[in-house]
């Protein structure tokens, strides 16, 4: 036999005397490995996957990696980056133009400061406007695409889609159309300026109908002298802002009473804000639509050519108010 070929026999002749570890010793090294490579696998994706967060009542449904949110007494505040902020029981979400500070209250979601993109789902028949609250008063939306500005002391409100609402501190209600853009603060109705700024100008009304909700800047009542038998009610002004603390509280039916009693203690010339208030509570937050289509058939026949005719109107045509009537 040649040597070469004896010594390869005689090789594996030793080899296959010699003891090999069984397979089940080299199992715990391997599974050892591979648990390792899983839960540094997980770790990764977990640290790379963005999970929803909140800050201040908000969900943060987007975020940029370069994204800077706090949360302090002012509300959330971004100061980097940008985000898209979702009030998801209200059906608003708010994507920020920039800096800004805004917070979730009770009756809404306020913009404290800087510049935000909202848009609101399209809210159901019956259902109460969701309020994006400003320094000048409260944007109320049914189901929109529009740019807010705030600069704490004023602001503006853009529409590009829908139709939205914009309700002064003292009730007054200015509605505002696509492509249109309203400014704030509201000046008084004894001062000389306009009480709003809307561009551009709405199209003119037909001949021989009256305004579409024009800011109604009311004539002032100032009797010179009091009789002292005769006991004087609140101001129009103090009842709508006691108003608005009952609107704030959900107590729709006590606001209800209340501005039926004032009524009657205010003179013509005040009256008929107070009856399209009335009429508001009923049709929106009561949503009681026999005494609604009652009260707008009143306040037709007393108010004929009101300023609120409009939405008078639109208000009966929610609650189909003429099949009610046949």
């Amino acid at each position: 036999m040649p040597p070469a070929v004896r010594a390869r026999v005689g090789a594996r002749l030793r080899d296959a005397r010699e003891p090999r570890p069984a397979a089940w010793h080299r199992r715990p090294v391997f599974w050892g490995l591979a648990v390792s490579a899983v839960a540094v696998a997980l770790v990764v994706f977990f640290m790379g996957t963005p999970s929803v967060r909140s800050v201040g009542g908000l969900e943060i449904a987007h975020a940029s990696a370069d994204l800077v949110v706090r949360e302090d007494s002012e509300g959330v505040v971004i100061q980097g980056g940008d985000a898209s902020l979702l009030d998801a029981s209200r059906g608003i979400t708010l994507r920020n133009e920039g800096a800004l500070v805004v917070r979730r209250e009770s009756s809404g979601v306020r913009l404290v400061r800087g510049r935000a993109e909202f848009s609101v789902g399209h809210r159901p028949q019956g259902a109460l406007p969701a309020v994006v609250l400003v320094s000048g008063g409260a944007i109320e939306v049914m189901g929109t695409r529009f740019t807010v500005e705030e600069r704490g002391e004023g602001g503006a409100v853009t529409l590009h889609e829908g139709a939205i609402a914009f309700r002064q501190p003292g009730g007054e209600v200015v509605p505002v159309q696509v492509g249109q853009t309203l400014a704030w603060p509201v000046v008084k109705p004894d001062e000389p300026s306009p009480p709003v700024r809307v561009s551009p100008e709405p199209a003119p009304p037909e001949s021989g109908s009256p305004p579409a909700l024009a800011t109604p800047t009311g004539p002032k009542v100032v009797p010179s002298r009091v009789p002292p038998s005769v006991v004087r009610g609140p101001s129009v002004e103090e009842v709508l802002r006691e108003l608005e603390v009952l609107r704030g509280r959900h107590e729709f039916e006590q606001a209800a009473r209340y501005l039926e009693e004032s009524m009657r203690r205010q003179p013509a010339a005040t009256r008929e804000r107070l009856s399209f208030e009335l009429g508001s509570l009923l049709t929106y937050q009561l949503k009681d639509a026999q005494r609604a289509c009652a009260h707008w058939s009143r306040h037709e026949e007393q108010f004929r050519r009101g300023r609120y005719l409009e939405a008078v109107q639109r208000a009966r045509g929610t609650l189909s108010c003429e099949g009610r009537e046949r």
